[in-house]
């Protein structure tokens, strides 16, 4: 199977291979193309791959608006398309334990915590919330390492893979665990705060860890393998993908 796709295809990595991709509309891309710096940098097979995951994560996910804002294909589509950004890598890329994402226009008081909120993952309720012009903030506002959507988007992927048994979940909750026990070491600590790389909201607890991890390692790959390579390297393997790679290539 894998010399007859690199026969009629080309060199293709079979994580993301799909053979009969659902079909997108060119204004559906332009949004996409717009946005996300990343998927330009793809190639024609890839950009296909990327589009059906796109339309199958709206599918599966129910979107609310509350507070009075009304539910966009825009909305749908940047919130689809950095769930997908996220998990590109990986051959399992939807939430199995997410069915809903609520969406209010601004910051807004938590049901749960009674406290005002940019986003939030409920595994318990199987939802996940943002706050619009916070998550907008993140697309728009590039290589600050501040990006809400893929923030919660991670921690609904971490809990998913946590409550999985497939190869996905399995091979990436081993490279996070080789991470956290490499994070254990005295001399990588120091280096990390000498570094004032990471914020610290990311040594909170090792759930956020990941999402910080993550917004850095999407938003300024350059700068976090030149200041922490040992640790850009480990979340490169986990993520089974290299943004800084991939970066190098846009900017050529």
């Amino acid at each position: 199977m894998i010399e007859l796709v690199s026969l009629v295809f080309g060199a293709t990595n079979l994580n993301r291979f799909v053979l009969f991709p659902n079909f997108m509309f060119g204004a559906q891309r332009a949004i996409i193309a717009d946005n996300f710096p990343f998927y330009n940098n793809l190639s024609i097979i890839d950009k296909r791959c990327f589009e059906h995951r796109v339309l199958k994560f709206i599918e599966a996910h129910n979107f609310i608006g509350r507070d009075g804002i009304k539910i966009t294909k825009k909305m749908e589509l940047l919130i689809a398309s950095t769930a997908v950004m996220l998990t590109f890598g990986m051959r399992r890329y939807l939430f199995s334990q997410f069915d809903n994402i609520v969406i209010y226009p601004e910051n807004y008081v938590s049901k749960v915590t009674n406290r005002r909120h940019q986003g939030e993952t409920n595994p318990r309720l199987g939802t996940i919330v943002f706050s619009w012009d916070n998550f907008m903030d993140g697309i728009e506002i590039e290589e600050n390492n501040l990006n809400l959507g893929l923030h919660e988007l991670t921690h609904a992927m971490h809990f998913s893979f946590l409550k999985e048994s497939s190869f996905t979940s399995v091979v990436f909750l081993d490279h996070f665990t080789a991470l956290l026990d490499r994070m254990k070491d005295k001399k990588l600590q120091r280096k990390i705060v000498k570094s004032g790389y990471l914020r610290q909201y990311g040594f909170k607890n090792q759930f956020e860890f990941l999402s910080v991890v993550v917004e850095h390692f999407f938003e300024t790959p350059h700068e976090f393998n030149q200041k922490l390579p040992e640790v850009y390297k480990m979340v490169k393997q986990m993520m089974n993908l290299d943004t800084l790679k991939m970066s190098s290539r846009r900017s050529a």
